[in-house]
Protein backbone atom coordinates (compact mmCIF):
# COMPACT_ATOMS: atom_id res chain seq x y z
CA UNK A 1 0.00 0.00 0.00
CA UNK A 2 2.78 2.40 0.69
CA UNK A 3 4.52 1.49 -2.27
CA UNK A 4 1.68 2.17 -4.46
CA UNK A 5 1.13 5.24 -2.79
CA UNK A 6 4.18 6.60 -3.30
CA UNK A 7 4.40 5.74 -6.89
CA UNK A 8 0.82 7.90 -7.33
CA UNK A 9 2.63 10.62 -5.23
CA UNK A 10 5.78 10.62 -7.49
CA UNK A 11 3.94 10.44 -10.82
CA UNK A 12 2.05 13.85 -10.31
CA UNK A 13 -1.07 12.01 -10.08
CA UNK A 14 -3.56 10.90 -7.53
CA UNK A 15 -4.94 7.28 -7.65
CA UNK A 16 -8.08 7.15 -9.65
CA UNK A 17 -11.36 6.13 -7.87
CA UNK A 18 -11.21 2.33 -9.54
CA UNK A 19 -7.40 2.09 -8.48
CA UNK A 20 -8.64 3.44 -4.77
CA UNK A 21 -11.10 0.56 -4.70
CA UNK A 22 -9.14 -2.06 -6.13
CA UNK A 23 -6.26 -1.09 -3.36
CA UNK A 24 -8.79 -1.02 -0.69
CA UNK A 25 -10.32 -4.28 -1.99
CA UNK A 26 -6.85 -5.89 -1.83
CA UNK A 27 -5.93 -5.07 1.60
CA UNK A 28 -9.16 -6.45 2.96
CA UNK A 29 -7.92 -9.26 1.71
CA UNK A 30 -4.68 -9.39 3.53
CA UNK A 31 -6.15 -8.22 6.46
CA UNK A 32 -8.04 -11.31 6.34
CA UNK A 33 -5.01 -13.41 4.89
CA UNK A 34 -3.04 -12.17 8.07
CA UNK A 35 -6.17 -13.15 11.06
CA UNK A 36 -7.07 -16.51 9.93
CA UNK A 37 -4.08 -17.59 7.69
CA UNK A 38 -1.71 -18.51 10.29
CA UNK A 39 -3.92 -20.52 12.03
CA UNK A 40 -4.96 -22.75 9.62
CA UNK A 41 -1.15 -23.18 8.42
CA UNK A 42 -0.87 -24.48 11.53
CA UNK A 43 -3.30 -26.66 11.97
CA UNK A 44 -2.43 -27.99 8.12
CA UNK A 45 -5.75 -26.91 6.45
CA UNK A 46 -5.02 -25.05 2.58
CA UNK A 47 -7.22 -22.43 1.93
CA UNK A 48 -8.84 -21.58 -1.57
CA UNK A 49 -7.53 -17.81 -1.82
CA UNK A 50 -9.13 -17.60 -4.98
CA UNK A 51 -12.69 -17.49 -3.72
CA UNK A 52 -11.50 -14.51 -1.64
CA UNK A 53 -10.89 -12.12 -4.88
CA UNK A 54 -13.55 -9.90 -5.99
CA UNK A 55 -15.76 -11.76 -8.71
CA UNK A 56 -15.53 -8.73 -10.94
CA UNK A 57 -11.25 -9.10 -11.12
CA UNK A 58 -11.12 -12.51 -11.42
CA UNK A 59 -13.69 -12.41 -14.31
CA UNK A 60 -11.16 -9.44 -15.61
CA UNK A 61 -8.23 -12.38 -15.23
CA UNK A 62 -10.01 -14.96 -16.89
CA UNK A 63 -11.39 -12.60 -20.00
CA UNK A 64 -7.31 -11.92 -20.12
CA UNK A 65 -6.23 -15.43 -21.39
CA UNK A 66 -4.72 -16.39 -24.38
CA UNK A 67 -7.82 -17.92 -25.36
CA UNK A 68 -10.70 -20.61 -24.56
CA UNK A 69 -8.56 -23.44 -24.45
CA UNK A 70 -7.11 -21.75 -21.30
CA UNK A 71 -10.27 -20.76 -20.22
CA UNK A 72 -11.30 -24.21 -20.31
CA UNK A 73 -8.23 -25.57 -17.83
CA UNK A 74 -9.45 -22.70 -15.61
CA UNK A 75 -12.76 -24.23 -15.21
CA UNK A 76 -11.60 -27.30 -14.06
CA UNK A 77 -9.00 -26.02 -11.67
CA UNK A 78 -11.28 -23.93 -9.36
CA UNK A 79 -15.57 -24.24 -8.53
CA UNK A 80 -15.08 -20.43 -8.08
CA UNK A 81 -13.49 -20.17 -11.51
CA UNK A 82 -16.53 -22.28 -13.33
CA UNK A 83 -19.09 -20.37 -11.87
CA UNK A 84 -17.69 -16.89 -13.21
CA UNK A 85 -16.12 -18.63 -16.53
CA UNK A 86 -19.41 -17.43 -18.73
CA UNK A 87 -19.18 -14.21 -16.78
CA UNK A 88 -16.03 -13.16 -19.10
CA UNK A 89 -16.38 -10.14 -20.61
CA UNK A 90 -13.86 -11.08 -23.37
CA UNK A 91 -13.23 -14.25 -25.09
CA UNK A 92 -10.56 -15.55 -27.82
CA UNK A 93 -11.16 -18.63 -30.14
CA UNK A 94 -8.22 -19.37 -32.14
CA UNK A 95 -7.12 -22.17 -34.87
CA UNK A 96 -3.21 -22.68 -34.34
CA UNK A 97 -1.65 -24.27 -37.34
CA UNK A 98 -0.47 -27.30 -35.47
CA UNK A 99 -4.60 -27.95 -34.49
CA UNK A 100 -5.23 -27.66 -38.25
CA UNK A 101 -2.71 -30.69 -39.32
CA UNK A 102 -4.04 -32.96 -36.60
CA UNK A 103 -7.80 -32.13 -37.88
CA UNK A 104 -6.19 -33.04 -41.27
CA UNK A 105 -4.10 -36.08 -40.47
CA UNK A 106 -5.57 -39.37 -40.82
CA UNK A 107 -3.95 -40.76 -37.40
CA UNK A 108 -5.64 -38.10 -35.06
CA UNK A 109 -8.30 -36.33 -37.43
CA UNK A 110 -10.73 -38.73 -34.78
CA UNK A 111 -9.66 -37.02 -31.62
CA UNK A 112 -9.97 -33.23 -32.73
CA UNK A 113 -12.80 -31.52 -31.87
CA UNK A 114 -13.92 -29.04 -35.36
CA UNK A 115 -12.83 -26.26 -34.52
CA UNK A 116 -16.10 -24.25 -36.04
CA UNK A 117 -18.16 -26.35 -33.49
CA UNK A 118 -16.19 -25.16 -30.60
CA UNK A 119 -17.21 -22.09 -31.61
CA UNK A 120 -21.01 -23.41 -31.31
CA UNK A 121 -20.45 -24.77 -28.02
CA UNK A 122 -18.71 -21.59 -26.59
CA UNK A 123 -21.70 -19.61 -27.98
CA UNK A 124 -24.11 -21.97 -26.59
CA UNK A 125 -21.99 -21.54 -22.68
CA UNK A 126 -21.42 -18.09 -23.27
CA UNK A 127 -24.99 -17.17 -24.00
CA UNK A 128 -26.01 -17.83 -20.08
CA UNK A 129 -24.44 -14.70 -18.65
CA UNK A 130 -26.81 -11.12 -19.47
CA UNK A 131 -23.54 -9.13 -19.37
CA UNK A 132 -21.75 -7.34 -22.62
CA UNK A 133 -18.80 -9.94 -24.79
CA UNK A 134 -15.59 -8.72 -26.90
CA UNK A 135 -15.49 -12.35 -29.08
CA UNK A 136 -12.49 -12.68 -31.54
CA UNK A 137 -11.68 -15.69 -33.87
CA UNK A 138 -8.76 -16.24 -35.67
CA UNK A 139 -7.03 -18.86 -37.72
CA UNK A 140 -3.57 -19.20 -38.32
CA UNK A 141 -2.94 -18.59 -41.67
CA UNK A 142 0.89 -21.00 -42.71
CA UNK A 143 3.46 -19.36 -42.77
CA UNK A 144 4.70 -19.85 -46.60
CA UNK A 145 1.76 -20.13 -48.94
CA UNK A 146 1.72 -19.71 -52.56
CA UNK A 147 -0.44 -16.40 -53.64
CA UNK A 148 -2.55 -18.31 -55.93
CA UNK A 149 -3.22 -21.93 -53.47
CA UNK A 150 -6.89 -22.42 -52.23
CA UNK A 151 -8.38 -24.89 -50.04
CA UNK A 152 -11.30 -26.29 -51.01
CA UNK A 153 -12.63 -27.07 -47.82
CA UNK A 154 -14.82 -25.16 -45.67
CA UNK A 155 -13.82 -26.03 -42.22
CA UNK A 156 -11.74 -22.85 -41.11
CA UNK A 157 -14.42 -20.65 -43.21
CA UNK A 158 -14.85 -18.16 -40.79
CA UNK A 159 -17.44 -15.66 -42.80
CA UNK A 160 -19.45 -18.73 -44.11
CA UNK A 161 -22.94 -17.87 -43.49
CA UNK A 162 -24.49 -20.80 -42.48
CA UNK A 163 -21.65 -20.45 -40.33
CA UNK A 164 -22.23 -17.42 -38.07
CA UNK A 165 -25.81 -18.13 -38.62
CA UNK A 166 -25.48 -21.48 -36.40
CA UNK A 167 -23.88 -19.73 -33.02
CA UNK A 168 -24.33 -15.36 -34.02
CA UNK A 169 -27.95 -15.35 -32.64
CA UNK A 170 -27.35 -16.66 -29.85
CA UNK A 171 -25.04 -13.86 -28.50
CA UNK A 172 -26.11 -10.97 -30.78
CA UNK A 173 -27.20 -9.45 -27.72
CA UNK A 174 -24.62 -9.59 -25.63
CA UNK A 175 -22.28 -8.74 -28.39
CA UNK A 176 -20.27 -5.40 -28.58
CA UNK A 177 -17.22 -5.85 -30.52
CA UNK A 178 -16.54 -8.95 -32.88
CA UNK A 179 -13.42 -9.75 -34.32
CA UNK A 180 -13.20 -12.10 -37.46
CA UNK A 181 -9.75 -13.30 -38.92
CA UNK A 182 -10.45 -15.58 -41.57
CA UNK A 183 -8.57 -18.71 -42.99
CA UNK A 184 -7.38 -16.67 -46.44
CA UNK A 185 -7.19 -19.84 -48.26
CA UNK A 186 -10.47 -20.95 -47.98
CA UNK A 187 -12.15 -17.31 -48.19
CA UNK A 188 -10.52 -15.81 -50.74
CA UNK A 189 -12.32 -17.57 -53.55
CA UNK A 190 -15.63 -17.80 -51.74
CA UNK A 191 -17.86 -14.24 -51.61
CA UNK A 192 -19.48 -14.02 -48.07
CA UNK A 193 -22.50 -11.34 -46.94
CA UNK A 194 -21.55 -11.85 -43.25
CA UNK A 195 -21.92 -7.91 -42.84
CA UNK A 196 -25.37 -8.12 -43.62
CA UNK A 197 -25.83 -10.99 -41.51
CA UNK A 198 -23.71 -9.62 -38.35
CA UNK A 199 -26.15 -5.64 -39.26
CA UNK A 200 -29.14 -7.60 -38.81
CA UNK A 201 -28.44 -9.54 -35.69
CA UNK A 202 -25.85 -7.54 -33.98
CA UNK A 203 -27.91 -4.14 -33.20
CA UNK A 204 -25.47 -2.95 -30.19
CA UNK A 205 -22.36 -4.11 -31.83
CA UNK A 206 -19.61 -0.85 -31.33
CA UNK A 207 -16.19 -2.72 -33.13
CA UNK A 208 -16.33 -4.35 -36.07
CA UNK A 209 -12.95 -5.97 -37.12
CA UNK A 210 -12.73 -8.19 -40.41
CA UNK A 211 -9.70 -9.81 -41.95
CA UNK A 212 -8.49 -12.11 -44.55
CA UNK A 213 -12.32 -12.61 -46.52
CA UNK A 214 -14.01 -11.63 -49.32
CA UNK A 215 -17.22 -9.55 -48.75
CA UNK A 216 -20.02 -8.99 -50.50
CA UNK A 217 -22.51 -5.63 -49.42
CA UNK A 218 -25.41 -6.78 -51.39
CA UNK A 219 -28.37 -6.42 -48.89
CA UNK A 220 -26.37 -4.63 -45.89
CA UNK A 221 -28.53 -2.66 -43.58
CA UNK A 222 -27.12 0.54 -41.65
CA UNK A 223 -25.82 -0.14 -38.28
CA UNK A 224 -25.87 2.90 -36.50
CA UNK A 225 -24.57 2.25 -32.94
CA UNK A 226 -20.62 1.03 -34.75
CA UNK A 227 -18.18 3.75 -34.15
CA UNK A 228 -15.20 1.19 -34.97
CA UNK A 229 -14.45 -0.76 -38.37
CA UNK A 230 -11.36 -2.49 -38.75
CA UNK A 231 -11.45 -4.38 -42.89
CA UNK A 232 -7.90 -5.80 -43.32
CA UNK A 233 -7.06 -7.48 -46.64
CA UNK A 234 -10.17 -7.81 -47.70
CA UNK A 235 -12.02 -8.14 -50.99
CA UNK A 236 -14.78 -5.42 -51.05
CA UNK A 237 -17.39 -5.44 -53.43
CA UNK A 238 -17.84 -2.16 -53.21
CA UNK A 239 -16.06 -0.21 -56.00
CA UNK A 240 -16.68 3.25 -54.49
CA UNK A 241 -17.23 3.00 -50.68
CA UNK A 242 -20.89 4.09 -51.34
CA UNK A 243 -22.29 1.14 -49.24
CA UNK A 244 -19.66 1.48 -46.55
CA UNK A 245 -20.43 5.38 -45.97
CA UNK A 246 -24.02 4.86 -46.02
CA UNK A 247 -24.23 2.03 -43.61
CA UNK A 248 -21.91 3.13 -40.93
CA UNK A 249 -22.52 6.65 -40.25
CA UNK A 250 -21.66 6.82 -37.07
CA UNK A 251 -17.82 5.96 -37.33
CA UNK A 252 -15.21 7.44 -35.33
CA UNK A 253 -12.20 5.43 -35.83
CA UNK A 254 -11.40 3.85 -40.00
CA UNK A 255 -9.01 1.14 -40.75
CA UNK A 256 -9.24 -0.33 -44.29
CA UNK A 257 -5.68 -1.93 -44.66
CA UNK A 258 -4.99 -3.57 -48.34
CA UNK A 259 -8.58 -3.43 -49.13
CA UNK A 260 -9.16 -4.28 -53.05
CA UNK A 261 -11.59 -4.01 -55.27
CA UNK A 262 -11.45 -0.20 -55.04
CA UNK A 263 -11.67 1.65 -58.01
CA UNK A 264 -12.75 5.36 -57.03
CA UNK A 265 -13.22 5.12 -53.24
CA UNK A 266 -14.53 8.17 -51.02
CA UNK A 267 -14.71 8.33 -47.77
CA UNK A 268 -17.16 10.72 -46.28
CA UNK A 269 -18.12 10.17 -42.60
CA UNK A 270 -19.44 13.07 -40.92
CA UNK A 271 -18.61 11.69 -37.55
CA UNK A 272 -14.92 10.32 -38.40
CA UNK A 273 -11.93 10.93 -36.29
CA UNK A 274 -9.26 8.91 -36.93
CA UNK A 275 -8.26 7.04 -40.16
CA UNK A 276 -6.00 4.59 -41.28
CA UNK A 277 -5.73 4.12 -44.89
CA UNK A 278 -3.59 1.70 -46.83
CA UNK A 279 -4.61 0.88 -50.88
CA UNK A 280 -2.46 -1.59 -52.40
CA UNK A 281 -3.88 -1.33 -55.96
CA UNK A 282 -4.11 1.01 -58.52
CA UNK A 283 -6.97 3.36 -58.53
CA UNK A 284 -8.34 6.61 -60.11
CA UNK A 285 -8.52 8.64 -57.36
CA UNK A 286 -9.05 9.17 -53.51
CA UNK A 287 -10.72 11.17 -51.82
CA UNK A 288 -11.50 11.87 -48.03
CA UNK A 289 -14.21 14.14 -46.39
CA UNK A 290 -14.24 14.27 -43.06
CA UNK A 291 -15.45 17.37 -41.04
CA UNK A 292 -14.53 16.06 -37.37
CA UNK A 293 -11.02 13.98 -38.98
CA UNK A 294 -8.08 14.89 -37.18
CA UNK A 295 -5.67 12.12 -37.65
CA UNK A 296 -5.00 10.51 -40.76
CA UNK A 297 -2.60 7.61 -41.84
CA UNK A 298 -2.98 7.49 -45.73
CA UNK A 299 -0.54 5.16 -47.88
CA UNK A 300 -0.98 4.60 -51.44
CA UNK A 301 1.09 3.74 -54.65
CA UNK A 302 -0.04 6.16 -57.62
CA UNK A 303 -3.47 7.78 -57.53
CA UNK A 304 -4.15 9.61 -60.62
CA UNK A 305 -6.12 12.04 -57.74
CA UNK A 306 -6.04 13.10 -54.11
CA UNK A 307 -8.40 15.07 -52.48
CA UNK A 308 -9.03 16.11 -48.34
CA UNK A 309 -11.50 17.97 -47.31
CA UNK A 310 -10.94 18.05 -43.71
CA UNK A 311 -10.49 21.26 -42.01
CA UNK A 312 -9.52 19.84 -38.25
CA UNK A 313 -6.84 17.63 -39.42
CA UNK A 314 -4.35 18.07 -36.86
CA UNK A 315 -2.19 14.75 -37.71
CA UNK A 316 -1.38 13.49 -40.99
CA UNK A 317 1.22 10.88 -42.42
CA UNK A 318 0.95 10.41 -46.06
CA UNK A 319 3.02 7.55 -48.15
CA UNK A 320 2.69 7.75 -51.91
CA UNK A 321 5.27 5.79 -54.16
CA UNK A 322 5.31 8.15 -56.80
CA UNK A 323 3.41 11.59 -56.52
CA UNK A 324 2.21 12.06 -60.46
CA UNK A 325 -0.93 12.87 -58.59
CA UNK A 326 -2.80 15.94 -58.61
CA UNK A 327 -3.31 16.33 -54.61
CA UNK A 328 -5.78 19.18 -53.43
CA UNK A 329 -5.46 19.95 -49.76
CA UNK A 330 -8.40 22.50 -48.07
CA UNK A 331 -7.23 25.81 -47.42
CA UNK A 332 -8.34 25.22 -44.36
CA UNK A 333 -6.08 22.92 -42.67
CA UNK A 334 -5.16 23.01 -39.37
CA UNK A 335 -1.95 20.66 -39.44
CA UNK A 336 0.02 20.38 -36.51
CA UNK A 337 1.76 17.31 -37.32
CA UNK A 338 3.21 16.25 -40.96
CA UNK A 339 4.92 13.16 -41.86
CA UNK A 340 5.52 12.55 -46.05
CA UNK A 341 7.00 9.75 -47.64
CA UNK A 342 7.39 9.65 -51.44
CA UNK A 343 10.11 9.00 -53.90
CA UNK A 344 8.86 12.63 -55.37
CA UNK A 345 9.57 14.30 -51.58
CA UNK A 346 9.38 17.68 -52.49
CA UNK A 347 6.87 18.14 -55.25
CA UNK A 348 4.68 16.18 -52.56
CA UNK A 349 5.47 18.67 -49.56
CA UNK A 350 5.13 21.78 -52.13
CA UNK A 351 1.61 20.97 -51.64
CA UNK A 352 1.00 21.89 -47.75
CA UNK A 353 3.29 25.27 -48.19
CA UNK A 354 0.44 26.93 -47.82
CA UNK A 355 -0.29 25.46 -43.98
CA UNK A 356 3.95 26.16 -43.02
CA UNK A 357 1.96 28.98 -40.30
CA UNK A 358 0.52 25.91 -38.63
CA UNK A 359 3.13 23.17 -38.77
CA UNK A 360 4.75 22.60 -35.66
CA UNK A 361 6.52 18.82 -36.41
CA UNK A 362 7.85 17.75 -40.11
CA UNK A 363 8.97 14.71 -40.88
CA UNK A 364 10.25 13.81 -44.14
CA UNK A 365 11.36 10.22 -45.84
CA UNK A 366 12.23 9.13 -48.85
CA UNK A 367 10.33 6.18 -50.85
CA UNK A 368 12.48 3.21 -50.68
CA UNK A 369 14.45 3.20 -54.74
CA UNK A 370 17.79 2.78 -55.85
CA UNK A 371 17.39 5.37 -57.99
CA UNK A 372 18.66 7.95 -55.81
CA UNK A 373 20.82 10.27 -58.43
CA UNK A 374 17.43 11.33 -60.15
CA UNK A 375 15.89 11.74 -56.16
CA UNK A 376 19.17 14.27 -55.90
CA UNK A 377 18.27 16.36 -58.56
CA UNK A 378 14.91 17.20 -57.92
CA UNK A 379 14.81 17.58 -54.42
CA UNK A 380 15.63 21.43 -54.57
CA UNK A 381 13.19 22.29 -51.50
CA UNK A 382 14.23 25.20 -49.07
CA UNK A 383 12.70 23.55 -45.84
CA UNK A 384 13.14 26.30 -43.49
CA UNK A 385 12.07 28.80 -45.88
CA UNK A 386 9.18 26.68 -46.73
CA UNK A 387 8.17 25.49 -43.17
CA UNK A 388 9.66 28.79 -41.19
CA UNK A 389 7.72 27.92 -38.02
CA UNK A 390 8.58 24.19 -37.06
CA UNK A 391 9.85 23.10 -34.12
CA UNK A 392 10.56 19.53 -34.77
CA UNK A 393 12.11 18.44 -37.66
CA UNK A 394 12.98 14.78 -38.65
CA UNK A 395 14.58 13.21 -41.38
CA UNK A 396 14.51 9.49 -42.31
CA UNK A 397 17.85 8.20 -43.52
CA UNK A 398 17.16 8.44 -47.56
CA UNK A 399 15.40 11.78 -47.20
CA UNK A 400 19.06 12.77 -45.47
CA UNK A 401 20.57 11.45 -48.27
CA UNK A 402 18.96 12.55 -50.84
CA UNK A 403 18.92 16.48 -49.94
CA UNK A 404 21.58 18.96 -51.16
CA UNK A 405 24.78 19.27 -49.46
CA UNK A 406 23.98 23.14 -48.96
CA UNK A 407 20.98 22.82 -47.76
CA UNK A 408 21.91 20.73 -45.42
CA UNK A 409 24.36 23.02 -43.95
CA UNK A 410 22.17 25.84 -43.78
CA UNK A 411 19.27 24.05 -41.97
CA UNK A 412 21.48 22.52 -39.57
CA UNK A 413 22.92 26.30 -38.81
CA UNK A 414 20.21 27.92 -38.53
CA UNK A 415 18.65 25.33 -36.19
CA UNK A 416 21.47 26.10 -34.09
CA UNK A 417 20.38 29.68 -33.39
CA UNK A 418 16.62 28.71 -33.02
CA UNK A 419 16.26 28.70 -29.22
CA UNK A 420 16.39 25.64 -27.03
CA UNK A 421 12.15 24.86 -27.59
CA UNK A 422 13.23 23.85 -31.23
CA UNK A 423 15.38 20.46 -32.53
CA UNK A 424 16.43 18.92 -35.38
CA UNK A 425 16.55 15.11 -35.17
CA UNK A 426 18.13 12.09 -37.65
CA UNK A 427 16.57 9.07 -37.39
Amino acid sequence: MQNGSKAATESGSPPTASRRRSIKLSMRWIRREGKGGEKERRKGKRRNRIRYLPSPVLAEILSRLGDSTELARCRLASRTLRSLSSDVPSVRLFCSRDRFLRSRAPATCDHVTPFRSLVANLASFLSASPGPLALALAAERPPSAPADEVDDADDLHLTAVPFLARWLPLLAARLRSLAIDDYWLQSCWRPSQALSLIADLCHDLVNLEVRNAWLSVEELKPMHKLTSLTLEFIRLDDANLDKVNECFPSLQALNLIRVGGLKEPKIHLLQLRVCTWTVSNFVQSLTVCAPKLVELKLKCVEPKALHLETPLLSELDVTIKKARATIGVGEKLNLRSLRIESSDLCSVAQVFAHHRRTIKRLELEAYGSSHFVDLVEQCTIDLLSTFPDIDELVLGPRAWFILPENLCKRRTQEFEEIDGSSSTRRT
